[in-house]
């Protein structure tokens, strides 16, 4: 589906209106930048994490894990329980029997 410059100028100024909704692009960048801090951690420490909590979803923040479920629902409804905003988390579940990938 091709565009016209009308409908291509049109989006693009409603990104912005968004863009500027969510603080700015210096606000965005942060949050990029925060949550690859966040899957890097994740990852670091996945193998600890796994042994603690087989089978469930953890929602990780910063160095510490904020919420554990049976469901990400549930997970996410703990943390919203405990007032941590979604956004300050990574959320992941933790499977013991991953499925096998052929590349």
């Amino acid at each position: 589906m091709s565009l016209t410059a009308l409908e291509k100028e049109q989006l693009l100024d409603e990104a912005h209106v968004l863009i500027e909704e969510m603080g700015g692009v210096g606000a965005l960048l942060d949050g990029l930048a925060s949550r690859r801090k966040l899957s890097a951690r994740m990852n670091e420490i996945y193998a600890d994490i796994l042994a603690q909590y087989p089978d469930k979803w953890v929602a990780l923040g910063g160095a510490d894990v904020l919420a554990v479920g049976d469901s990400m629902d549930e997970a996410l409804s703990a943390m919203e329980n405990l007032g941590i905003d979604r956004s300050a988390a990574v959320v992941r579940f933790m499977d013991t029997n991953p499925p096998i990938l052929i590349l």
